[in-house]
Formats: structure tokens, sequence, C-alpha cells
């Protein structure tokens, strides 16, 4: 065929998997295998009605008019190079991508984001697999030829960070059906953000990029505000994280103003806090010291040195650490490369029209105004207008993005001249780097006058938000003097269109935020207003009230979504007790403190009871007994034994003389801090008593969810002292209360604590009991490494071994991730009595990897005690219930199998070649023993 198919396409990319082994391997073979793999890809293109666009080393991009000529296309030729005899190279197994998507062509090729997604679809699959769109299922799926289906793959994140894509496998009677999981980010660990616009361009910075992440341990990318810092470095993270096994994590550093929150902001990321003995800033090194993964630091600008002390720290300890930075200038550390980020190339007015649409600038402009206007398109009417605005704008991404944003109401001709007007006082000798801040400023200020009062009102109130907000938020806190609370959608949707608020989905609602460079923009303006203090306060007092509510359906059956509200705001949160902080006004501080302490997964430390304890006058305050009862509990968790006990008494005083415990929380509290230390030292019966005491003090202030917690960790504590029988009433009447309240973590939590206490007693009921919990977080999308791994220890007792190894992958990544030693350690001693009937030598290997991370546990617990402690923990502060003793004699008995199946001598080998493993090793030996033990178990 000599003319591409145009309007709709379908798009197939290709690749051949694990090329460059086979180049470095067999140079000679390849060019013979290629020339065989490049004519049965090109005859199956042609044969259906295809079109070569082109071929990109040891792949193909082809086209074809319709969607169903392509997938068969796809099949035909993957059934051809499975056919193929190769020789030496052995099988090419090639991966294939397709999307169907409206795309521009030029001179023999093609342009637009429909290739992009089809690239992707492509990436993101295996060797023998064919990966298709939506798109293009619903256009081939009635015409496929009998024996060709597609096969549900769910929705997957691609490379490019936009939106999801649901992804599925054609499936072929000749086609190989089983395939790992996609490759896409959601296999990977992480917490990239979706963005809600495609990335232009870049690709020379991208390139370069990437091959200084891989050369160096640390990358700053810097550049003036606006010119696209942020954008790139999380593109450019997605593009390398396959090279990194525990993913990429971004840090976002905008809302932190106190260099002495730098740690606080590392370390929730990761939900590290600080560990017995340690500060924060060793916890979270002594957490990332085995990790391979890459830390994205956005915003590093103005904590500079905190954050430069933190990364080299950083890279001194944590050798599998990779950091990339955004900075307006270095971090000036030793090995530091850093990348300066340029605006994006603008064309000569006078270029041929294909050459100025691809220029990274044109680009960028059109797709931002086809957002807003899906009829927009470049023409000869309309390209010197643009070429000027994109040349006026010195390719500043965000000014471009402001002005395509115009589009719906104004020509490319009167942006040009509205722009003429604006920067005509730039022209000038100034260094270009000067005028691109001045022309980021005018851009911006432009965009700003061309609002409404009203709006431009609002964009200086929403400043006060860090790390975005929702229109509830909007409304309860910006409204007023001017602004009426049921105009503020309507204002808050006209700032999303000029692109200076950005919306993103977040589950069922959507919250907004404003870029960095815009966040200080209004800042600006709120200050010239008068209205910083003012707005400060109500947004203070806004998330103290929020807090209280959300903490209330916390407490209830809608535990989970409110939950979910909640955990997008602890920067707002961070925000309003730094303003209380700073004001010195206690009693929003305590109030602050009051309804935040308890939350469900928000202790990461960010907001410290000893900040507002300490402020002027919060001794006499009524809040001020509860604020050290919280701070015993934080005391007690990090493993300040001597601390906590000091705070429990004064908190207990100080409630006496201000009588100020009607509901007995400061007593509840208390009492839970003094378990804790009595659990530390490894006194169970001591800790099951004070949570007894507890169970009395929360019932008699009549609250119930404070009593199932207190019954099951009483329960907790008397079965992890041998005593069952005391155990399963207090589980029992747990479980009954959690049920009346509601709440769902607490009643799989109290599910899972009476499935312990009766595994010995009841086997039957407890089997049933562990299976409900793990249904139950299943439905709720929620489940912590330590609930995981009390389920295996708990089916381990019970003796079903499917069942634990179906559990035992999860809990053994989970701990890895979190540096967890003895309980891995319990983990691969509880695996390796699972598979010792059918896999010994497996076994035993994984007996002496157990032994070496036991002992290296023992070894750094006895370092690391602070010389006052009075008693050291004789287990880990996260151990399941029962976990020490059931191990132990679990061991014993898997030792007895192995020595008959094995022999002494060969035991001792194999247990030696664990022992030997480092802790990655291990951790991959005993995952593929699970999933082989699990391959081979019979139906």
């Amino acid at each position: 065929m000599t003319e591409l198919p145009s309007g709709t396409v379908t798009f197939l990319f290709t690749d051949l998997e694990g090329s460059t082994r086979l180049w470095e391997e067999h140079p000679e073979a390849m060019r013979d295998a290629l020339a065989r793999h490049d004519g049965i890809l090109r005859d199956a293109v042609e044969a259906h009605g295809g079109y070569v666009v082109k071929t990109t080393g040891d792949g193909f991009h082809a086209a074809f008019a319709t969607a169903h000529a392509a997938v068969v296309a796809a099949v035909a030729a993957q059934i051809a190079l499975d056919r193929e005899t190769w020789g030496v190279t052995g099988p090419l197994r090639v991966r294939m991508g397709l999307h169907t998507g409206a795309a521009s062509s030029r001179d023999g090729d093609y342009f637009g984001a429909a290739l992009n997604r089809a690239a992707r679809l492509m990436s993101v699959a295996h060797g023998g697999q064919i990966v298709c769109s939506q798109a293009t299922v619903d256009l081939a799926r009635d015409a496929l030829p009998e024996g060709v289906g597609l096969v549900d793959l769910g929705e997957h994140r691609l490379r490019d960070l936009s939106r999801p894509e649901r992804a599925f496998q054609v499936s072929a009677p000749l086609l190989q059906c089983e395939f790992a999981p996609l490759v896409s980010l959601d296999a990977f660990p992480g917490n990239l953000p979706l963005q809600v616009s495609s990335f232009i361009g870049r690709d020379r910075e991208l390139a370069r990029g990437m091959d200084a992440v891989r050369e160096a341990r640390l990358v700053t990318l810097t550049g003036v505000g606006g010119v696209g810092k942020t954008r790139l470095a999380l593109q450019l993270a997605a593009e390398v994280l396959p090279e990194f096994r525990e993913g990429a994590w971004l840090v976002e550093l905008a809302a932190i103003r106190d260099p002495e929150g730098v740690t606080g902001a590392f370390a929730a990321v990761f939900g590290v806090t600080a560990r017995a003995g340690q500060t924060l800033e060793q916890s979270l090194v002594e957490f990332l010291r085995t990790k391979q993964l890459l830390l994205v630091v956005d915003n590093c600008e103005h904590l500079l040195e905190a954050v430069a002390d933190l990364v080299e720290m950083l890279e001194r300890s944590c050798p599998g650490v990779v950091v990339l930075a955004t900075s307006r200038e270095g971090l000036a550390l030793d090995g530091e490369r850093m990348l300066a980020v340029p605006s994006l190339a603008a064309p000569d007015a006078d270029a041929d029209l294909d050459v100025i649409a691809r220029a990274d600038s044109v680009a960028l402009f059109v797709e931002r105004a086809q957002r807003v206007d899906a009829d927009f398109g470049l023409t000869a009417e309309n390209v010197s207008a643009v070429v000027t605005v994109c040349r006026r704008l010195d390719g500043v991404p965000l000014a471009i993005e402001l002005a395509a944003a115009r589009i719906i109401a104004m020509s490319p001709a009167e942006l040009a001249r509205g722009l003429d007007r604006r920067f005509e006082t730039l022209a000038g000798g100034r260094r270009r780097a000067v005028q691109r801040h001045q022309t980021l400023r005018a851009a911006i200020d432009w965009s700003y006058e061309l609002c409404s009062e009203p709006e431009r009102r609002l964009l200086a109130r929403v400043s006060v938000f860090a790390g975005g907000f929702t229109r509830d938020a909007a409304e309860g806190v910006c409204s007023g003097d001017a602004i009426e609370p049921g105009r503020v959608f309507e204002l808050l949707a006209g700032l999303v269109a000029r692109s200076l608020v950005v919306a993103q989905p977040h589950g069922p609602d959507t919250r907004y935020r404003l870029l960095e460079t815009i966040r200080e923009y209004g800042e600006d303006c709120l200050a010239e207003q008068d209205e910083t203090a003012a707005l400060r306060g109500r947004h203070a007092e806004y998330y103290c009230d929020f807090a209280r509510v959300v903490w209330e359906e916390i407490e209830g059956p809608r535990q989970i979504e409110a939950s979910r509200r909640l955990e997008p705001e602890h920067e707002n949160l961070l925000g309003a007790m730094s303003y209380a902080i700073d004001t010195e006004d206690v009693d929003l501080a305590l109030r602050l403190l009051h309804n935040t302490s308890n939350m469900w997964r928000i202790d990461y430390g960010l907001l410290l009871p000893v900040d507002a304890i300490g402020l002027p006058g919060a001794t006499e305050h009524h809040l001020y007994p509860y604020g050290l009862a919280v701070a015993s509990v934080r005391a007690a968790n990090r493993g300040d034994r001597q601390s906590a006990e000091r705070l429990c008494d004064d908190a207990l005083a100080a409630a006496q003389r201000l009588g100020t415990d009607p509901e007995h929380q400061v007593e509840w509290l208390v009492s839970n801090t003094r378990a804790l230390l009595a659990y530390a030292i490894g006194a169970m019966q001591d800790a099951a008593t004070h949570m007894e005491r507890s169970v009395e003090i929360a019932r008699s202030a009549g609250r119930l969810p404070d009593v199932a917690v207190a019954l099951e960790g009483a329960a907790t504590f008397h079965a992890m002292a041998g005593n069952p029988d005391a155990a399963v009433p207090l589980a029992s009447e747990g479980l009954e209360i959690a049920r009346q309240v509601g709440q769902p973590s607490l009643i799989a939590l109290n599910l899972g604590a009476l499935a312990a206490a009766l595994a010995e007693q009841d086997p039957q009921r407890a089997r049933a009991l562990l299976r409900e919990s793990i249904q139950l977080r299943a439905t709720l999308d929620y489940e912590g490494t330590g609930e995981i791994t009390q389920a295996v220890l708990v089916a381990a007792r019970l003796g079903d071994w499917p069942l634990t190894l179906e559990l035992a992958a999860r809990s053994i990544r989970g701990l890895h991730w979190l540096g967890e030693r003895p309980l891995r350690a319990a983990i691969f001693n509880v695996v390796a009595r699972a598979i010792a009937p059918t896999d010994a030598e497996s076994a035993a290997v994984l007996q002496g990897a157990a032994h070496r991370l036991a002992t290296a546990a023992i070894s750094a617990l006895d370092t690391s005690a602070p010389p006052d402690r009075e008693a050291r923990p004789t287990r880990s502060g996260n151990q399941p219930p029962g976990a020490a003793d059931f191990v132990t004699e679990l061991r014993r008995a898997t030792t007895g199998l192995l020595r008959d199946a094995l022999g002494e001598p060969r035991l001792r080998e194999l247990r030696a070649q664990g022992t030997a493993m480092d802790d990655d090793h291990a951790v991959a030996y005993a995952l593929d023993a699970v999933l082989r033990a699990r391959r081979d178990a019979p139906e």
C-alpha cells in the first residue's frame, strides 16, 4: 500500500526482548536472525493491509486502517516467529502493543498521543505477548476470527504518568497464554503521582537525565520556576523505575517551611517513625540502608542546607539509594551531577509548518489549547501568532500553558497582541535566566489580570493550603469578604480553566492544588491584600475542626472512607499546627493535638505533643494533661522508658490538679502506655493487667471503640503469656463490641486476635475467623504487614500449610521492606516447615537464612540500646501474639523432619548456604521457594 491510513488509526509497536544480550553473545548469528525477524513482521503487517511506518533498531512501528486487522496481523506475526527455527540465538521473543486513536500524518510519518500510548503498552508487555488498549478492543472485539480472544488485565498506569489504561492480552490457540504481570508502574513500589496532562518533548533532557541517574548517586535538575523541573523529574523517574527494585518515591518539600521538618517529610513518605533508642534520622537511614530505590526530592531551594545534610548522610549509609532533586540551585555536595533544565525550543516564524509543529514549545501550546478547545489546530492562518506567543514567552512551559488556556476566549493573534503589551518592558540586556524569571512573573501577572476581581482574590486565598485542598475546604476557608460561599466553586472552576489551579481526581472527589510557582505568587498577592494572618488562622481552625469530625467518623462504620479523606491532609494539618506554634496559640495547638493524636495511619510525628505542651500557658489549659498523656505514648513507642514513665505521672497529676479528665481519656492513655512499657521488657502478664485496666476505664466512660481496642490488647498479651483461657473471652467480647460499633479495621483486628487465642482450643473456629479477617481486609483494600504476618503465624499454628504459603509471600515482602529481621526469621522458619515434606533442601537453606537474620537482629539490639536503658526488649515491637515460643518449637520440629530426610551432614551443608546469603538473596530465595511450593501443590 502507498497511502498511510488516516482518521482513526490502530498502531502496532514491537520490540525484541533481550536483544542487547543476544547481540553481545551471538553477533554473527543475530544479523541473519534479525533479517528473518524483520521479514516475518513485514510480511504479517502487509498481508493484513497494514503499513510499516518505520523500523527502530530491532522494533517495528506499523499502522492499520482497522483495529481488527491490526490484532490479526499481530497474532499472525507471533505465530510465525514461534514456528521459526532460530538456531544458536534461541527463539526471538517479541513484545507487541496496540492502541487506536487519532493521529496526524506528515511526510510518511505519524505524530500524536496515540503513538505514545501504543509504545507505552508495548513497553509493559513481555516477549511473546500482545497487549492492546480498551480503544482497540472496543473496535476489534466483534470482528475477531474464531479462537482469538481478549483477556482483561485490568487498569495499569503507564510510564507517561497520565490516565491509567485498561489493558487486554490477545489470546489464540498457538500463542503463549501465561505471562508475568505487566511491567507497568503498578508492578513496582512507589508513590509517583498520576499526572493530569501528557509529557511533551524533552527527549534530549530525558535521555541525559536517565544517563545521569545511572551514573551518579545524586542528580539535581536546576532551572527557573515554571521551566518544568518537577514534571521532567517525575517522567525521568517513571522511565528508570524498572531499574530500582524498591521503586521510586516522591518527597515533596514545597509545603515544608522549617528546616527541622525535612527529615520528617522524608520519613513520612515511608511511614517511618523513630525506633527505640534512635532519632528519626537514624531510623530513616536504617530503613533505607538495604533498599535499592530512587528518591525524587522536589522543591529543595528554600531548604538547601537541611536537604544537603540529610542527602549526604543517605549517600554515605545507603548505597542503593539514588537521589533525583529539583531546585533552583544545586545542593553543593561531592559527586552531585547538575543538569540545567532549559526552556522549550521555539522555532523561527518562517520555518515550514511541519517543522514548527514538531517544535516542543509549539507542540505543548497546541496540546494544552486542545484541552480547552477540542477543535483547535495549527494552521497556516494561525501559525505565525502561535510562534510569536511561544517565542515571546521564552519557551517557559508554565507560561505557555497559561497562555494556551486562554484560547477558549481569545484567538492566537489576540494572545500575541496581549503579550506584546505585557512584555514590551522586558526587552533589554539582562541575563537570560533573569529574563525568564521576569517572563514567568509577567505571564502570571497577565493571566491574573485577565481574571475577575473575585477570581483574583480566591487565587490569593487558596495559596494558604499546603499539599492541595477540596471544594469544601476552599468554601470553608476562603469565602467571605467579597466571596460568597455559593460562588467559590464557580470561581474555582474558572481558575482551573485558566490553568492557574490544577484539578486532580482523588477517589470519588476532586482535589485542587497550585503549582509551587503560582502558590508563591498567590502568597505575595495575599500579603499585598493584608490577609495572610487572617487566612492562616481560618485555615488552622478549619483543619482543627475537620480533624475532629473525621475522627468521629473513623470510630464508626465509615472508618475507611474517613481515613482516605484524612490521608491527603497531612501537610495542611502540619501547616495548621505550625501556625498555632508560631503564634503561640496554645488553645488551638492543644485542640489540634487532641483531634489528631489517635488518628488511624496518621502518626508520622507531624504534630508532636512536645511543641504544644511547651507553649506559654499550656500548663493551665484543660487539654494539657491529655497532651502529656499523648507524649507518654510517643515516648514509649520510641523506647524512651524513663521519659514515658515521668510523663505518665505528670499527666495523672495534672489531670487531678485541673480536674479536666471527665471522660478518663488521660487515664486510659496512661494505662496503655504502661502496658507498652511492660510489653517492651517481656512482662506480658503485667501488660495484660494494664490493658484490662484500660478496658475498665473505657467502659466506665462509655467509649465502646476504646473498649474494643483494649480488649484486643489484653487478649493479645494473655495469649503471649501462654494463657489462652484468659485470652479467649476477652477477644470474644472485643469482637462482639467491634461488630456493634461497626469499625472495619477493629473488627478485622479482633477477628485475628480471637483466631490466635483459639488456635489450639478450637482449630476449626479459629480457621473460620482467620479467613473472615483476611477476606474483610481484602474487601476494605487494607492490609498492614503486621496483620498479614499475624495471619501467617496463626495459619501455621493451625497446620494449614496451603493458607500459610498463600499469605507468606506478602508477609516476607512487607517485612523485608520494613527491615524487620526477627519477624522475617520467624516467617522463614514457618515457610521451612510448610515446604519440608516436599522440598527438604530448600527448607534447610531457609533455616540457615533464618538463623543468620535472628543472630543479626540480636547483635543490632545489643549495640543500639542506649546505655541508660533499664531493660532491653526481648522481642520485636511489632511481633504478633505468641510468635516467639511457637516458632522455636516449630523450628525444632522442622529440624527433625529435615534430619530424617537429608541426614545430618547434608542438613548442615544446606544450612550453611542459607547462612551465607545476604538479606536480598535470602528474600528472593524464600519467595521462589514459596512460588514453587504453591505451583507444585496438588489441586
